[in-house]
């Protein structure tokens, strides 16, 4: 009889039973557990009672003699070898489950799958696990897979991971590999990726080579190392936490870019976050960034007494996180005709340059209504802090009311003049900062919404005041303190050029980043500062 040709009387009848030596199955060399199975203990003493009453399910390649366990099983296949080495002769022979080879693929991805069902795998081996199956599927079909054909193809073996996981995944392979076993899913996303993202096209942009930040990420695990070392002698309560402080990797990161760059570590996250915003900042630019350095306020005079005061009386002192406004920094001299773009652009990114500068304003001084100090368990203190920091940019202290029960803890109030600060006049470049600064934290505040307006007193706020006198009112009023335009309602309108005015300039840019991202996190941490029955009010507008 002649044999089928198709067929190969070496391969392995799919789903059969079979008996093995136990030397003749392996553990599998791609199998994404690299770690102890925190059961370990507890599947070696069942299997010293009962046997292995669960059968494992094995496969091989078709060149190979020795199998392997598909979709999971390497666990007590590792613990009847050792009790076969031990002398237990029940394990010389193993009962398995045989499947016909299907690639290496479909085993990592079956091998995945049973260590996500089962959750005790880490971040470090599930991206190491994706790594392998992307790789070993591309060769297979000889296609490479983007991020969402990844995702498609994992999810079509049972494993369903997001876009933005899978992404984690591949940063943590590509650039985290000293310290990958002790990453944490959470610090990568919200810390590392983000941060260590940023540096890299830092560094790009200054022709750093990326090799810079491998001493940083060995130091680290050295670190945990030495902790482990330090374990393993200890007493148990004497014993130290195995964990890696993402904060300060990043820090140490950043210090080892910025002396690259032949910056200080300070300067770092502003650099990041022009990137962020501006991916053709030139390294001249970035290199012009400088952060505002905090001097003596002058001593301001004491408020009159007033209602403004009075409203304010149960408001809590600050204990220093808004202690004080510096002036803002003089205005850079006016740079000759002949310079460069270049020299010029540089020249104007931190704020500077001809009518765009900040001049220093010797009358400026907080608004009475805003309290020195809010406490530390304040939670709208970090907003206002951030807020306070584009006011000084901005020139808006004579604006800023503390109102402790609006929503972020603050409204913005009409000036009666952009074109001055006490007595003297401001260049058009500040006065034009000015307004759209003034109408991005107004509209933040939440006081363009009926149902605040009544923690905000008219004996306080002309903007109040005028709220109530009418939309007729309202509008002329608005209009001639901030050359404002207004919808046909009569309500206050921003112009898309004036949102670039602010994000134009690199340090107010990266504080309303920063604004926003703090805003956010006091919506997650208290809902209830954003949620008021309204009671209808005839003296308000609709």
């Amino acid at each position: 009889m002649t044999p089928i040709p198709s067929l190969d009387p070496r391969a392995d009848a799919d789903d059969s039973f079979s008996i093995l030596p136990i030397g003749e199955v392996e553990t599998y060399e791609y199998n994404p557990r690299t770690g102890n199975n925190p059961r370990y203990d507890d599947i070696r003493a069942s299997i010293i009672a009962d046997g292995i009453t669960n059968p494992i399910t094995v496969t091989r390649r078709p060149e190979s003699s020795k199998y392997h366990p598909y979709g999971g099983g390497n666990t007590r296949l590792a613990i009847a070898k050792e009790l076969q080495a031990s002398g237990d002769t029940r394990f010389n022979t193993l009962k398995v489950i045989v499947k016909a080879w299907p690639g290496d693929a479909n085993v990592i991805s079956a091998h995945l799958a049973e260590n996500e069902n089962r959750g005790d795998i880490s971040f470090w081996e599930k991206a190491q696990g994706v790594a392998t199956f992307k790789k070993a599927h591309e060769k297979e079909h000889g296609a490479v897979l983007s991020t969402g054909d990844l995702g498609r193809e994992l999810k079509s073996h049972g494993i369903s991971f997001g876009v933005r996981v899978i992404q984690n995944f591949a940063f943590a392979v590509e650039h985290l590999s000293p310290i990958g076993p002790w990453l944490k899913a959470t610090e990568v996303n919200e810390i590392l990726r983000p941060a260590i993202s940023g540096a890299m096209t830092v560094a790009t942009k200054f022709d750093v080579q990326r090799s810079i930040f491998e001493p940083v990420l060995l130091k680290h695990r050295d670190q945990v190392l030495a902790t482990i070392t330090y374990n393993k002698e200890a007493e148990e309560s004497q014993r130290k936490p195995v964990e890696l402080d993402a904060a300060d990797l990043v820090a140490d990161l950043h210090e080892a870019l910025a002396m690259a760059v032949g910056v200080t570590p300070e300067i770092m996250p502003l650099m990041i976050s022009a990137v962020e915003s501006n991916s053709r900042i030139t390294s001249e630019e970035l290199k012009a960034i400088q952060i505002r350095k905090p001097v003596e306020p002058k001593q301001p005079p004491a408020p009159n007494v007033s209602n403004a005061n009075a409203s304010q009386g149960q408001q809590r002192l600050l204990t220093g996180m808004l202690a004080g406004v510096p002036p803002a920094p003089a205005a850079p001299p006016t740079p000759p005709t002949n310079q460069t773009p270049a020299a010029r652009s540089a020249s104007r990114a931190s704020m500077g340059q001809e009518d765009q500068s900040v001049p220093t304003v010797s009358s400026r001084q907080r608004n009475p209504g805003l309290p020195e100090n809010v406490g530390t368990d304040d939670p709208t203190a970090h907003v206002l802090s951030l807020v306070l920091d584009i006011s000084d940019l901005a020139l808006l202290h004579d604006c800023i009311l503390h109102v402790k029960d609006m929503p972020f803890g603050y409204c913005m109030d009409l000036p009666k003049t952009l074109e001055q600060m006490g007595d003297e006049v401001l260049p058009d470049g500040q006065v034009q900062i000015r307004a759209a600064s003034w109408k991005f934290l107004a509209s933040l505040s939440g006081q363009l919404d009926p149902q605040w307006f009544t923690h905000v007193s008219e004996d306080i706020s002309n903007w109040t005041r005028f709220a109530k006198a009418g939309p007729d009112v309202f509008r002329q009023n608005y209009v001639r303190a901030l050359r404002g335009v207004t919808a046909d309602s009569g309500d206050p309108a921003m112009l898309l050029a004036e949102v670039y005015v602010m994000f134009s300039q690199t340090e107010l840019g990266y504080l309303t980043v920063q604004l926003l991202r703090a805003m956010e996190q006091l919506r997650l941490d208290h809902p209830e500062r954003f949620v008021r029955a309204v009671t209808p009010d005839p003296d308000l507008p609709q």
